[in-house]
Formats: C-alpha cells, structure tokens, sequence
C-alpha cells in the first residue's frame, strides 16, 4: 500500500516515531550550543535567526498554506508546484535584499542592535533554506508522502547531530562553523523532501507554464492570500518588535536566556507537531466534500489527545525546570530559570492554535482568520512594552521573564478565541474542550509534583538521577491517572478498550 493510502491513524502513527527519534538528537544539539556559544553568542545567532526567519515568514504571506491545502485536494496537479517554485525564487532575492539593508548605514544598528553585522547575510540565508525545507515537508504531508519525508528527516536530524557533537569535540564549534553545519544538513533535508515528492508525479516534469495557467494560479494564490497579508506583516512587524524589544532593553544575555527557554518549551510540542500537518490534510479534505460534521469530529476526536500530550510534557518541564535548565545551559544560565517555568507552558495551547487555525485554512475563510489575529496582535504590543521597558518608561523590565510570560498569556486567549469562532465552520463541543483545557494540566500538574517530592530524598533539584527517577515516577502516575481517568488525556473507555486488544493481539 502507497503512504498516499495510508490512513491518518498510521501516518500519524510514523510522524510520532519520527519525533520521538528527534527528541534524543534534539536535546544533544541544544544542549551543546548554549553551552559552547555562551549566552550572549547564543543571543546574537537567536535573535539574528529569529529576525529573518520573521522576514521570510512574511514573505511567505501564506502562500505555502494555499499550496498544501490545494495540492492536499488535487494531489496530481504538478503545476502548482512549477507555480510555486517562481514564487520562491521570488522569496530568495527578498531575503537576500532584506539582508543587503542592514548594511546600510544606520539601518543594521537600529534593526539588529548589538550584533555584528557580519550575521546579516548568513542569517538571511540560514531563514530561507530553513523556509524552503518546511515548505517541502508540508507539500509530502499534503501529497500523503508522510513515510518518505519522515525518514529524511531522521537521517537529516541524526547528521545534524552528529556534526554538531564533533565540532564541539574538537573545539571549533563557532556562530561561523554552526551556519555551515546548518547550511548543509537543512540543505540536505531540502533536496531529501524533493527527492520523496518526486514520487507524486510521473515523468518528465513540465515546469512550463501557459499565461492562462499562471493567471489561474495567480487568481487563487490572490484570493487566498490577500486577507493574510495583514497577517502576515502584522505577525512579522509584533514579533520582531517583542525580540528587538528585549534586545534594546536587555542586551544579548537576556536574548540567550529567552532563546533557551524557548527551545526547552518547543520540546514539549514535538508530538503534537507530528500530528498538525496531517490534521489540516484530513480537515481539507473534509471541507472538500463540504463534511461539516467529518470535520467537527475530527477536532473532537484528535484536538483533545494533542492538547493532553503537551500538557503531561509541559507540566513536568515546569516543575522540574532547575534539572531541564541544568542539562541544557549549565550554571551560566541559572538566571533563565523564570523564563523556562512559564514557557513550559506555551506549548499546551499551540497545538490547539494550529489545529483552531487549520481549520479556517482549509476551508479558505482567512478573512474571519486576518480579523482575529488582528485583535490579538493589537493587545500584544503593548503588552509586550509595559513588560519589557524599564521602570522610567513605564514598563517593568522584567527582560525574559517579561516577554515568556506576555508570549504564555496571550496564547492562552488567543487560542481560545479561535477555537470559539470556529465553532461556526466545525461545530464541535467547545464546552468540552474548555473543561478539558482546565482539567488535563492541572491533574498532571499534581502527578508532576508529587513524584518531585517523592524523588527529593535521591538528590537535590538538578541532580541527573533524581530528575531521571522523577520522570520514571511521574510517567506511572500518570498512567494511573488516565486509567482512572480517560477524559484527562483526551481518550474515552472505548478507546482503553481498543488500545488493549491490539496490544494483546500482537503481543499474546
């Protein structure tokens, strides 16, 4: 059976293998940079990175979103593709002139405050090679090449890795080396989803156009797009601001504190990652057959599950942040120690975001989309002013602290308001949703910190040994816990039931 006949079940089921095989190659990278780097060289590649990747994201408009909803209903029209490669070459010298204005002069020292200006262009380039590759692994989910893509991004990962730990090894690990080693492995992940895509489309390709074809593509892109732009440069503009904020204000320290606790939180949403693309897929396909209730049961049957894997993940990180951050940074970030806390719990609600966003994508309404993010990028910024600036400017300085906890916050009401008004393209239970929004983390906030007391007696809060018991303890309490109790992670008694038969099934 081709990965295009697979069901959502075991192309979500090769997604999670796929990150639970990253997890290990994710923690051996991060927390080798932040310790050869320092963190104010951590700060200046983070806030570089960060500041185009926002670029290229806006660059973007949207359009890759468009791209993979279409081919996810017309998977066996190439020409979308041969659209879209014009489009990103189109991206590639906007990155490269975005880049070309920070030398200009005054220009590179108001927008990248601090750095050396050198990382203008390596950075550029890092965001659009970056850009392209999840651009590729996207238009495989929407094909239905999870398996391929999947495999290229293990072995793409694992090289990363590898390099990584062997630059530290012999002591050249630098921001130049750590652009060429990215260079190279997203480079290579790049071609290996191109590779996998090709499998789609039979040969020989025809990138040729017609001037009738382009203005039909042109058309769609256009009336898909347009309500995104807003989006687009209001969530590039507030999301450079918040980073250039915390920059002026703070300096690169602070820049590397946030950065770190942002990579730690990013952990806990690996599985939930894994199972988004696959989502909208199914959600755009629904909406093809204009399925309303497929749609609505969709998100009452997967959205639950995602939120409750975040929140088992995050709740842990949360209490014991002192052993997370230890593993990581070291003692030289000790001072991130807030910021790790109340990041650890941004992830919860984004994969609800994505699946509350998803399904306006697939169902083309960006308009009511444009509208609601407009309100929360509002309320955003002066947030993000009031807990950043210095006391003489009406803030409250808090440096990383402030922008982790204004970035917690506005997720939590931000999600929410989507996933209310999606009720009207998706009627699913919201009510349930909400409950299970304040049960699930609260009840693995309890397991998490009674197996933190349980294991206090092995060692002290960043003792590797005592973590690794903790972890072991919480992992059975919170089997317990959805044994007991199914609703907490997303799960009713039917599902135990079916669980259990497989498993016996395969194993007696």
């Amino acid at each position: 059976m081709s990965d295009k006949n697979d069901s959502l079940g075991k192309r979500y089921l090769f997604k999670l293998v796929s990150n639970f095989a990253a997890i290990p190659l994710f923690l051996v990278m991060e927390a080798v940079l932040p310790r050869a780097l320092g963190p104010a060289a951590y700060g200046n590649f983070s806030f570089a990175t960060a500041l185009f990747l926002n670029f290229t994201n806006f660059f973007d408009l949207g359009s890759s979103t468009c791209l993979n909803t279409s081919l996810a209903k017309r998977p066996d029209e190439f020409k979308l593709a041969a659209f879209y490669l014009r489009f990103a070459l189109i991206v590639l010298l906007l990155c490269l002139a975005s880049a070309l204005i920070m030398h200009l002069p005054g220009a590179g020292a108001a927008l990248m405050p601090g750095l050396p200006l050198w990382l203008a262009f390596p950075a550029a380039l890092w965001a659009y090679i970056t850009w392209i590759g999840r651009i590729g692994r996207g238009m495989n989910d929407a094909l239905g090449l999870t398996a391929g893509s999947e495999s290229v991004r293990m072995a793409s990962n694992a090289l990363a890795a590898l390099l990584i730990l062997a630059l530290f090894a012999g002591g050249m690990l630098d921001l130049k080396t750590l652009f060429a080693q990215q260079y190279l492995c997203l480079g290579l992940a790049g071609a290996g989803f191109i590779f996998v895509m090709r499998k789609a489309w039979p040969a020989p390709l025809r990138f040729a156009l017609s001037k009738e074809e382009s203005a039909a593509y042109t058309r769609e892109f256009k009336a898909y797009c347009a309500p995104l732009f807003v989006i687009a440069l209001g969530s590039a503009l507030a999301l450079s601001a918040e980073r250039w904020l915390l920059q002026f204000f703070e300096g690169s320290v602070q820049q590397g504190y946030f950065s770190l606790s942002q990579k730690i939180g990013a952990a806990c949403i690996l599985f939930v990652t894994a199972m988004t693309p696959l989502l909208t897929r199914e959600l755009a396909v629904a909406h093809s057959r204009q399925d309303r209730a497929g749609m609505a049961a969709l998100l009452d049957r997967y959205a639950p599950m995602l939120y409750a894997v975040s929140a088992w993940l995050s709740c842990f990180i949360l209490v014991e942040a002192p052993a997370v951050l230890f593993i990581f940074g070291g003692e030289a970030y000790a001072a991130a120690l807030p910021a790790v806390r109340i990041l650890a719990l941004y992830p919860i609600h984004q994969g609800y975001g994505q699946v509350a966003a998803a399904i306006f994508y697939a169902g083309g309404q960006t308009g009511p989309l444009r509208n609601l993010t407009l309100w929360t990028l509002a309320a955003g910024l002066p947030l993000a002013w009031l807990l950043l600036a210095p006391a003489d400017l009406f803030g409250l300085g808090l440096g990383a602290t402030g922008l982790a906890l204004k970035m917690t916050v506005l997720q939590f009401l931000s999600v929410n308001l989507l996933l209310y008004a999606a009720r009207r393209y998706a009627p699913f239970s919201y009510t349930r949703n909400l409950l299970h929004q304040l049960l699930c983390p609260l009840a693995f906030l309890g397991a998490a910190l009674l197996t933190a007391r349980i294991s206090s007696g092995l060692g002290g809060p960043t003792d590797i040994g005592r973590f690794l018991a903790s972890g072991f303890a919480y992992a059975l309490v919170s089997l317990v816990l959805l044994l007991a109790c199914p609703f907490i992670g997303g799960l009713r008694r039917g599902d135990l039931r079916r669980l259990w038969e497989k498993a016996r099934r395969r194993l007696f």
